[in-house]
């Protein structure tokens, strides 16, 4: 082949390839974009939160040379995260499928993975606590206890209570007071724990009815004083007073296998459903709202591992999904519930 026919061939090729490339784009321009509202139960528009936000791969800052060199790469797809807390700025992320804990920072957008934090639990984290001097509270849920690490991963205090801890699912720690609650999936019970690592108390106990759990899955404080907790096999959600006592509960019929809690500050509940992939939104015990279904879209979810509310923003741990969903919690003035 002459040099001239091949320059032709070369350069019908490259508008072929042009052609392709201008289509290839174009489609992607003229898709449908995710969806900005979630799906409501009823089909309509949901009432209660806004999508806004998906965090699903996260990169290393760039001066983090020795984060570069000690895990060999600049960026991390979630694969399986299992918890989060947020405080201020920043956002702690317990991984299971990276064995990992991340601090990210959600203005720099820049990820600083807390070095061997995930070496020190034998299994899963099912729930984190920040606090104000960012070290944090994990379960350690196969180790049978809570650690408190330093912001950098160095163990600081270790809470476990063989008699009374086997599984803790849920934590909840109490600054001012120097206590720490720990929720017991197994044990069916809420410990209580000085800041010294020693048991002070218990409330609930395994059985059936009001005040008795079986297998518990969240607990979170109440806005005003008390926990609700969560089971998967008693009633649904309860709510306990500050010296663990009985004060009600809602969710009988509306739910079948909550996963995580989370309150606002006009005193709505969400809750998560696993049997349906909902997060279902109580006011006064009462059904309000439906938000979400199964599926891979923005405001769609396949398992929801936890859930945290800090001011308007809810944080979404869609766990099977290997992300975090961010949703604006829209104002009240239009929801009524007839006591």
């Amino acid at each position: 082949m002459s040099q001239s026919a091949a320059r032709k061939r070369r350069t019908a090729l490259q508008v072929v390839f042009a052609l392709l490339l201008g289509a290839v784009l174009a489609g992607c321009a003229s898709a449908p974009p995710l969806s900005q509202e979630p799906h409501s139960s009823s089909g309509e528009q949901a009432k209660t939160l806004r999508f806004r936000a998906m965090l699903d791969v996260v990169d290393l800052g760039s001066q983090d040379f020795l984060k570069r060199f000690l895990f060999g790469r600049a960026r991390y797809d979630l694969k399986q995260p299992t918890a989060i807390d947020v405080r201020d700025r920043w956002m702690y992320i317990a991984d299971a499928g990276e064995g990992m804990v991340f601090k990210y920072d959600m203005q720099a957008r820049r990820l600083e993975p807390i070095l061997w934090a995930g070496d020190r639990v034998a299994g899963e984290i099912s729930d984190i606590y920040i606090a104000k001097d960012l070290s944090f509270y994990a379960t350690d849920v196969l180790g049978k206890r809570v650690i408190h690490f330093s912001p950098s991963g160095r163990v600081l205090q270790v809470f476990q209570d063989a008699p009374n801890i086997s599984r803790p699912i849920a934590i909840h720690v109490d600054e001012q007071r120097k206590l720490l609650y720990v929720a017991d999936e197994v044990y069916s019970k809420i410990v209580v724990f000085g800041f010294d690592g020693q048991p002070l108390r218990g409330y609930g106990r395994r059985g059936e009815g009001e005040g008795r759990f079986r297998i518990i899955t969240d607990m979170i404080k109440a806005r005003e004083g008390g926990f609700y907790v969560s089971d998967r096999i008693e009633l649904p959600v309860q709510l306990l007073d500050e010296q663990g006592r009985y004060v009600t509960h809602f969710g009988e019929t509306e739910l079948v296998f909550p996963t995580a809690l989370a309150e606002d500050r006009f005193g709505r509940v969400f809750v998560s459903d696993k049997s349906d992939s909902l997060i279902k939104v109580f006011r006064r015990g009462k059904l309000i709202d439906s938000v979400g279904r199964n599926g891979y879209g923005a405001g769609e979810f396949r398992y929801i591992s936890d859930m945290k509310l800090k001011g308007d923003t809810l944080y979404v741990v869609d766990s099977l999904n290997g992300r975090i969903q961010i949703f604006d919690v829209l104002a009240d003035d239009l929801l009524t519930v007839n006591d």
